[in-house]
């Protein structure tokens, strides 16, 4: 059992002559607004030079739309690509939502600034913090045994260690001096 199989199906059906149905419409739309600037001709609205200049270039536009194509695309492909280009809006916002509402906050109470306190260190706390870092935060912090408060003045210490003869032997050198 042979069937055929559809060859070419993305190539449009010859209606009229040679032409398809979208190639003969643009040229039947050239070849009316032509006719209507001949009839403005007549009529005496334009003169013989603009009649043969927007006649000219209405059929040049037509056979552009009809058989013309740019980079193996069709040419009113290219125009609507164009056009888009130059309507959208150049620079690219990424995740651009006018839908996005602003959050405000409201203070109850207005808050006075204070002085920073000195850098002292409460051992309780660190015990508590300790403590919890263990537990994995499960204990409460009032279950935590308080402990007597020691505040300890965080200040640099001197050196210790100043010009002394530590007794360092020169391991490099093969002479003894």
């Amino acid at each position: 059992m042979t069937t055929k199989i559809p060859q070419n199906i993305d190539k449009e059906d010859k209606l009229v002559g040679p032409l398809t149905l979208r190639q003969f419409l643009y040229l039947l739309g050239g070849g009316a607004l032509t006719f209507l600037a001949y009839q403005y001709y007549v009529i005496g609205y334009l003169f013989f030079t603009e009649f043969v200049a927007i006649g000219l270039v209405i059929m040049v536009f037509a056979a552009l739309l009809a058989f013309g194509q740019i980079n193996g695309r069709p040419f009113i492909t290219f125009l609507v690509s164009w056009a888009s280009f130059v309507v959208a809006p150049k620079r690219r916002l990424w995740g651009k939502d006018n839908a996005m509402e602003k959050a405000t906050v409201k203070l109850a109470h207005p808050t006075q600034v204070s002085q920073p306190a000195t850098k002292t260190i409460n051992k309780s706390r660190l015990e508590q913090l300790a403590t919890i870092l263990d537990t994995g935060g499960k204990m409460e912090t009032a279950e935590l045994s308080t402990t007597h408060e020691i505040n300890l003045t965080v200040q640099p210490s001197a050196p210790k260690i100043k010009d002394q003869d530590l007794g360092v032997e020169d391991v490099l050198s093969d002479t003894e001096s």
